[in-house]
């Protein structure tokens, strides 16, 4: 397919098609096929996304640009069925502003070709000959704006194809939605009515929850099977050590998502049932890489557990503003509780430091990380829970500058309390808390560190 080819064949594919001519038919000399014309509205949606690529500085057309061209375009086809979807349009176009104003005044990406004389980049040729072999596989003479639209959702990799996916929009369902708008017949208004009554009815009759994923389980079973090692004193350590807060801080990322996924749920979106979001499973979140991989590294780097997150959530589907702020303090409240599980024993006075030492150490030391790992949340830093627990409250031009730098907020954050006294700050913070709740718990916290780091 030409979507998955390389930039240059991309750009080759698309003058195969004849698209140097504004107004030139897309037609290939050695097929019978019949023309494939760009119509008035697609012409209107890429005149509008280059006068937005123009004003940023910009000279080829992305995706980013494609699409909010098409949602800047009065009355566009492609806008109308996007808005058919439950999600808020302006929190689109906001997402789409923020990405296009952060590449403000260069072009990220190199030359793709020409689609009917708008010069686009290779994320934007991407796109564009999906669009095309999207009109061809359904026999289309022109493409609009519902074309376009498809040919980013069809296209991989590319930034607005991307976004749209994370707010749940994909090529099939949207293609359905588009038949159905140019149809516009009584029964695909109707048939829609079952399925709404019977959501809410599944609802009042009581959802059961999925099955706790056996990944989860037999990462139990190994919290389990290494804790008691180290209580009987069995094996090394801190080898012992250094897999049972692995272990645990894995299980602790798994409950930090469900606790988003579970609210999430209960306030409106059903989608994450159908993710795998409330199995526990830790290979099921979309961004294995932000919330398990990511966290460990930096764990294992420097004993800073940083928070990870990978629960992509239907906002337009959760209706009430300030249970999107409870979606997002979810996280961070099922954090603090499993920390507050591991501190009840020295609370209860159940913890013997003096026998069985290096299991409460190590319990300790998971503990502390929770803990730790539940302040670092609820700091106000894009990208971090406590920036998603405001965001339904502040005014669109914070948000739109908050955006511009969300790809980077945890890294930028991680810079920031590593380099400066920001970070010695919060963990003195951190060490006070902790200490409040089981002084106990704290000393042998600290002294948990020397058998986590064995190999220093």
């Amino acid at each position: 397919m030409i979507g998955t080819c390389r930039a240059q064949d991309i750009s080759f594919s698309l003058h195969d098609y004849g698209i140097v001519d504004l107004m030139a038919s897309i037609s290939s000399s050695d097929t019978n096929t019949k023309p494939i014309l760009l119509d008035k509205e697609g012409r209107q949606a890429l005149a509008t996304a280059q006068a937005i690529a123009t004003a940023y500085g910009q000279k080829f057309l992305t995706t980013n640009h494609i699409l909010l061209g098409i949602l800047e375009t009065p009355g566009a086809a492609g806008a109308s069925i996007l808005g058919k979807f439950p999600i808020k349009l302006d929190q689109l176009k906001t997402r789409l502003w923020a990405y296009i104003q952060l590449d403000s005044g260069t072009d990220k990406t190199a030359y793709g070709g020409e689609f009917y004389g708008f010069p686009l980049s290779e994320d934007g040729a991407k796109a564009l000959a999906e669009a095309v072999s999207e009109a061809e596989e359904h026999h289309l003479t022109a493409i609009d704006s519902p074309t376009l639209v498809l040919g980013i959702l069809r296209s991989l990799n590319t930034s607005a194809g991307e976004i749209l996916r994370q707010f749940d929009i994909h090529a099939t369902e949207y293609r359905q939605r588009a038949a159905t708008s140019a149809h516009q017949t009584a029964p695909a208004v109707t048939s829609r009515q079952p399925r709404l009554r019977g959501r809410k009815a599944s609802r009042t009759n009581g959802y059961s929850l999925p099955a706790i994923s056996p990944i989860f389980l037999l990462l139990l079973a190994i919290l389990g099977g290494v804790g008691y090692l180290l209580y009987a004193g069995i094996g090394e350590p801190g080898r012992l050590t250094f897999l049972f807060v692995l272990v645990g801080w894995i299980v602790a990322v798994s409950l930090h998502e469900f606790g988003h996924a579970l609210a999430a749920y209960f306030g409106g979106d059903e989608s994450v049932a159908h993710k795998g979001y409330l199995t526990l499973d830790p290979l099921k979140y979309t961004n294995p890489l932000m919330s398990i991989i990511f966290p460990v590294i930096f764990l294992l780097l420097g004993g800073i557990p940083l928070p990870g997150g990978a629960v992509y959530i239907n906002r337009a589907a959760i209706r009430k503003r300030w249970m999107h702020s409870v979606v997002s303090a979810a996280g961070p409240l099922a954090t603090l509780l499993f920390g507050i599980a591991l501190l009840l024993p020295f609370v209860l006075g159940l913890a013997d430091s003096g026998a069985h030492s290096v299991f409460w150490e190590a319990i300790s030391l998971l503990a502390f990380f929770q803990i730790f790992a539940f302040v670092l949340n609820l700091i106000p830093w894009p990208g971090l829970d406590g920036f998603g627990i405001l965001e339904p409250y502040l005014p669109p031009n914070i948000l739109r500058f908050a955006y511009m730098f969300s790809g980077l907020g945890i890294f930028l954050f991680f810079m920031l309390f590593v380099y400066t006294p920001f970070g010695q700050w919060i963990g003195l913070s951190v060490w006070s808390l902790m200490s409040a709740i089981s002084h106990q718990a704290t000393v042998l916290a600290y002294q948990g560190f020397d058998l986590f780091f064995f190999w220093k």
